[in-house]
């Protein structure tokens, strides 16, 4: 019975351990819980658990360690960058105010002439004689303003207003004769044609550059008068082309058509001719007949204060003028007189026994050897009248000008007032930079006179160096110092 039992046991046993292992094998494996160790694991488990989390740990630390040199970085190189700017700021600027230090500029004494001046306004006094319309109607100047003319000679034509159609048909003739003698002439005919009209050109572009600078003034007083001198002009031109024989029948034609319109207005209108040789004008202020040549010596200076403190303007006539209506005006005399209301300027001033330059400054002339007739004292300062026959064609068109007049000229060696330095006024001296052997060097002066611009000098007595023609000196002084090298560098 014991054997029996025996070995059931065994096999017994066996198919209890055989269960366990399935048991095992079939058994899921059990995941340890996040956050805390499984039931019954050890320490491996638990390192094994935290190993990720300080891996991820340490990549965060690093890459803020990355951030931080990074940003160190960044700053060191941003802290280079405006001390490179703020060095080549500093270099421009002393650069900038290296070139930006004035240079010495030199120059030669030379000779040369101060004038002591004095602006003031004239009155213009010559003798005139009025011519008016002998009718009612259109005046057509025949002579150019400011001209000269000879006696006999036609001045204007007075057209009365039933000949308008008269003279539109004069015009239109003249027109379609200017435009045929041009067609001929580019045809090569009417030898010495071009040389008329050429003149013709130059001068009427001489007007056209006049009408320019006006308009350019907003200017516009002076239009009748180009007008007028226009209409001279090409009058003149028409005169001359006359005498051009250009072998057409068409000129011959037209020629004999205006001429008979002439004669018909001339006829049937007023035609002013020249009595005496003189200047012909067409602007008239009214005081032709009281103011002449020989009244200059009495002339109260009162009435030439109070003519010039008016404002009395020239008139010109143009267009339609009525019968006994003043229309020109002719010079007769070939000499002029200034009377002028000079301000700050005594009798002692001026002498009698010597001439005088006045300068039109708004004009650019100056009108030399003006003789003085008379001088005496008026208000604050002196009534002084001045003869000249110089500039009167100019001037014919002008009752008055502004004028700078010349008192006294000092001549010398002249130098800019720039080049002065250490100006003692109440000895009249001065300094000046020379050159001399490639050096600068400070020489004493006199100053005899100067004015805004240039003065002039001469040397000191007792002094060892003396200024002398073309001698270097510095114009802006202020630039260098006494002593330098003047050379390349």
């Amino acid at each position: 019975m014991k054997r029996h039992d025996q070995p059931s046991d065994n096999r017994s046993g066996r198919l209890r351990s055989g269960k366990k292992k399935t048991d095992r094998l079939r058994r899921p494996p059990v995941k340890p819980q996040r956050g805390r160790p499984a039931a019954g694991g050890g320490q491996g488990e638990t390192e094994a658990a935290s190993s990720p989390r300080s891996r991820s740990e340490q990549s965060a630390r690093r890459l803020q360690a990355i951030e931080r040199r990074k940003a160190r970085s960044r700053a060191v190189g941003m802290a280079m960058f405006v001390l490179v700017i703020m060095l080549v700021t500093v270099l421009l600027i002393i650069e900038v105010m290296q070139q930006a230090r004035p240079q010495p500029r030199f120059i030669f004494l030379s000779e040369g002439r101060i004038d002591d001046t004095v602006r003031a306004q004239g009155l213009i006094i010559r003798d005139e004689t009025v011519y008016t319309a002998p009718a009612s109607g259109l005046i057509k100047p025949l002579a150019a303003e400011g001209s000269r003319t000879a006696a006999g000679q036609k001045l204007a034509l007075i057209i009365p207003a039933d000949r308008e159609e008269q003279l539109r048909e004069l015009q239109k003739v003249e027109k379609d004769l200017t435009e045929l003698q041009i067609e001929l002439m580019n045809s090569g005919k009417g030898s010495g044609a071009r040389a008329i009209y050429d003149e013709s050109h130059a001068a009427l572009a001489g007007l056209a550059g006049l009408i320019r600078g006006d308009t350019s003034r907003s200017d516009l007083s002076n239009l009748s008068t180009y007008q007028a001198s226009i209409t001279v002009l090409l009058e003149q031109r028409t005169g001359k082309l006359a005498g051009i024989d250009f072998r057409d029948a068409r000129i011959t034609e037209l020629q004999s058509l205006r001429h008979q319109l002439e004669l018909s207005l001339g006829l049937d209108s007023g035609t002013l001719y020249c009595q005496d040789p003189g200047i012909v004008s067409y602007k008239l202020d009214g005081l032709e007949a009281t103011l002449r040549n020989e009244i200059v010596l009495e002339l109260p200076p009162t009435q030439v204060h109070e003519l010039l403190s008016g404002t009395r303007e020239m008139q010109t006539a143009a267009g339609q003028v009525s019968a006994e209506q003043p229309v020109l005006r002719l010079t007769s005399s070939h000499r002029q007189a200034f009377a002028f209301i000079l301000p700050d300027v005594g009798v002692s001033d001026l002498a009698l026994d010597r001439l005088y330059d006045i300068t039109l400054p708004n004009d650019h002339l100056t009108i030399t050897g003006c003789s003085l007739l008379r001088v005496e004292p008026f208000a604050d300062g002196v009534f002084a009248v001045f003869s000249s026959d110089r500039m009167v064609e100019r001037l014919s068109d002008r009752r008055t000008v502004q004028a700078d007049l010349t008192l006294t000229s000092t001549s010398g060696l002249r130098a800019p007032v720039s080049a002065l330095f250490d100006l003692d006024e109440n000895r009249d001296e001065a300094s000046l930079m020379t050159v001399l052997n490639g050096k600068t060097q400070t020489i004493r002066v006199a100053v005899i006179d100067r004015d805004r611009e240039f003065a002039i000098v001469d040397g000191l007595a007792g002094e060892a160096l003396q200024p002398a023609l073309s001698t270097v000196i510095v114009v802006n002084p202020e630039s260098i110092g006494e002593g330098e090298f003047i050379g390349n560098d």
